[in-house]
């Protein structure tokens, strides 16, 4: 009798390592089946480095009023050092500091004139008076130190210019 019994706890154990094994089987199954369902788009990632070589900026001439109180434009030509690099966004500042603040610094809208064959070479001119150019309303305006007539003569020393060639520039308080 005894032998019966363990014949039979023998079977029983058989049988329960036989039925964990299938369970583990199907969980496995299931767990394929979930993830080869999942999709992942094709994504990139990576480094790099490029040279930042900049503009160079030539033939810097102003625009007066009538008066000759206020400077109401800026003109200049913008030098691309190694390609055709059209500038996409230009941003300029016209104080008496020679660092400006963020509130000097006006955009410079519109598409800049590309100028010799090259196409290395843009014009640029950026206005200071209300209404024109770089202020499109009085509300924008209100943000800026400039008045609506332009720069003051006194203010008008230094011209400190951003350009790039992808984006917008962005000076920050």
């Amino acid at each position: 009798m005894r032998k019966g019994k363990r014949t039979f706890a023998s079977r029983k154990r058989k049988i329960a390592g036989l039925c964990a094994f299938v369970l583990a089987g199907l969980m496995g199954l299931g767990a394929y089946a979930f993830t080869a369902s999942n999709t992942i788009p094709a994504q990139a990632a990576g480094g790099g480095t490029a040279a930042v070589s900049g503009y160079t900026e030539t033939g810097v001439s102003y625009t007066w009023s009538l008066t000759g109180e206020y400077i109401t434009e800026a003109h200049f030509i913008l030098t691309s050092a190694t390609a055709k690099l059209e500038p996409t966004d230009v941003a300029v500042a016209l104080t008496a500091a020679a660092t400006p603040v963020a509130e000097e610094w006006v955009d410079c809208p519109g598409a800049y004139t590309a100028i010799g064959g090259a196409e290395k070479e843009w014009e640029v001119v950026c206005k200071f008076k209300g209404g024109l150019g770089a202020f499109e309303s009085a509300a924008k305006q209100a943000g800026y130190k400039y008045t609506g007539t332009g720069v003051p003569n006194a203010e008008g020393v230094q011209l400190s210019v951003s350009a790039v060639s992808e984006g917008k520039v962005i000076v920050e308080p």
